[in-house]
């Protein structure tokens, strides 16, 4: 019997403990997969036929069959020299135990190592000791010589696969690790969940190489199926059919994995898992199970990777939610400012109308020419500052419901200007209000609403400064703009309140219009206004004291035809 025959047996018995030991190990994953994940469940036969195709060549079997029958075979040749060199029994050991450990390395699980050490002493007490090609022995240490060579090489060969299965295991967690780190990076870039989605199915995309279907919950529906090309055959399509959307649609209503290999939508060609924290569900990824089944880190990989997804995803809608609750509340203030302010403001007026109506209407005889003009002057001034009002408070109402609609035509600024300047007439009698208007200056405007924005700014000026301060009202072109400026020359605004004159409500050196006959509207409605126009309102210092106001419009050039 030749090293050849001996090698042809030992293939088998290789083979046969290299496929019990595979099997062991691959009950062993999938027992830790359906302890982690309850609704799944080790693959029956079927199922194993339709996603494992030649499994014994995809495992490896062949390659680390092969690979320990060479090393056998070298190691015998090389004790065949070392035999006819004249080499101790000790050296020819040594080879064998070299053997056993690349073997170890180089094979998966422990049987491959265990059995060629149980192979390399058959092999030495078979070709390499007297007498040749017998398990008989002529001398008497032999026997110990292969139980310290069988157990040396066991222990060399164990050792061997566990360090090689704790360096496995540490880069696999430190690949998963590289992974979550990865993707939890780019996720805290997304702020919508569609970009959050698709950034989850890219990431697995190039951990399995495969296509990817994924579904966005909304409104407790799934949306239209994407899928998300990996791998050189592009997008597989098959992923929409009916049977995969039936497997989604059932994840979403139950939280729980579906799909090949589950008990649950067991005709679909992938496994379906949900994007879910705690009892909120924003997605379902599908992963095709054509090639192979997940093991146990992969199936966990996968599930970090989809609980990242779920915690961005909850924390972009926690996100919305709190900017939804924000704008609630500014809103829910901004009501209750308005109605504090008209149900202080407007009574002012109103009560000063009706005194003086009712002095009028029972004792005008007894009033003199002078008081009853001052009489009629007060209740015009009243019903005009009311009048203002309504119409600012209009034209909020029209800026939050998005109804304002802009009438442009080209206009004479100075015309305008001319006329938002006799609306304040009356107002601005005891200061001096003059304007600088370039000539023949044409803007692009809504004349009504520029001419409201005006009013505000003249009035404004005029409230918050002492009688006899010069108001100045100038338009200019600058470049492809006109610029409109409204100066005056009182005490200016201070640093603090500058970044708020803007606001709604605020009138200086209170938050609400509670002590002066203003809503705070006029400015904000202003800044609203000129930014429909595609303008910027703004404000600076006077020199060398007072404040300006100023704006800007699109200029229009007119083409006269000769």
């Amino acid at each position: 019997m030749g090293v050849g025959a001996v090698l042809a047996l030992s293939v088998p018995f290789v083979a046969v403990l290299g496929w019990i030991s595979a099997n062991q190990f691959e009950g062993f994953f999938l027992k830790n997969w359906r302890d982690n994940e309850k609704e799944y469940k080790i693959y029956d036969a079927s199922v194993r036929g339709r996603i494992k195709q030649n499994a014994f060549y995809q495992k490896g079997y062949c390659k680390d069959l092969a690979f320990t029958v060479l090393m056998l075979a070298i190691c015998t040749a090389v004790g065949f020299c070392f035999l006819k060199l004249g080499f101790t029994d000790t050296n020819i050991v040594m080879i064998y135990i070299l053997g056993v450990l690349l073997t170890a390395v180089v094979t998966k699980g422990y049987v491959y190592s265990v059995a060629s050490a149980f192979l390399s002493v058959l092999l030495f007490g078979f070709f390499l000791t007297e007498p040749r090609l017998s398990f008989q022995t002529y001398a008497v240490g032999y026997p110990v010589t292969f139980a310290v060579m069988l157990l040396a090489a066991i222990i060399t060969g164990t050792l061997a696969a566990q360090l090689k299965a704790h360096a496995e295991v540490s880069s696999r967690q430190a690949f998963r690790i590289q992974v979550l780190f990865d993707t939890n990076r780019l996720l805290q870039r997304k702020r919508e969940e569609k970009d959050i989605l698709r950034t989850t199915c890219e990431q697995l995309t190039k951990l399995f190489d495969c296509s990817i279907v994924a579904y966005l919950v909304e409104d407790d529906r799934l949306s239209e199926g994407m899928v998300y090309a990996g791998g050189e055959r592009g997008k597989d399509i098959r992923l929409l059919e009916e049977p995969e959307h039936a497997a989604a649609e059932w994840v979403l209503k139950n939280r729980k994995s579906a799909g090949i290999g589950t008990d649950y939508c067991k005709e679909a060609r992938s496994l379906y898992m949900p994007i879910c924290k705690e009892d909120s569900v924003y997605g379902v990824v599908g992963i095709p199970m054509t090639q192979k089944p997940l093991d146990s880190f992969e199936y966990s990989t996968v599930r970090s990777v989809l609980n990242e997804c779920a915690l961005a995803m909850d924390n972009v809608h926690h996100l919305k939610e709190m900017e939804k609750a924000a704008v609630l509340a500014k809103n829910e203030q901004l009501r209750a400012d308005l109605l504090r302010s008209i149900s202080h403001d407007l009574r002012t007026p109103l009560c000063a109308i009706s005194g003086n109506a009712d002095t009028l209407l029972h004792n005008e005889e007894g009033i003199d020419d002078a008081t009853r003009k001052q009489i009629y002057t007060d209740i015009y001034d009243d019903a005009e500052w009311l009048v203002g009002v309504v119409e600012n408070l209009l034209s909020v109402t029209r800026l939050n419901d998005n109804r304002l609609k802009l009438n442009m035509t080209d206009q004479l600024v100075d015309e305008v200007v001319d006329e938002a300047v006799r609306h304040v007439s009356r107002l601005g009698r005891e200061h001096v209000i003059g304007t600088d208007c370039e000539e023949l200056l044409l803007a692009r405007m809504d004349a009504r609403l520029i001419i409201q924005v005006l009013v505000n700014l003249i009035e404004n000026a005029v409230k918050y400064t002492q009688q006899g301060s010069k108001i100045q009202i100038s338009a200019h072109r600058q470049g492809d703009k006109v610029c409109i400026r409204v100066s005056d020359n009182g005490g200016g605004i201070r640093d603090a309140m500058k970044p708020h004159v803007f606001e709604m409500f605020y009138v200086g050196k209170t938050t609400v219009a509670d002590s002066r006959r203003s809503l705070g509207l006029g400015l904000a409605l202003s800044r609203s206004i000129v930014e429909a126009h595609g303008g910027e309102l703004t404000l600076t210092d006077n020199q060398p004291h007072g404040c300006i106001f100023s704006f800007t419009l699109p200029v229009s050039e007119v083409t006269l035809n000769e």
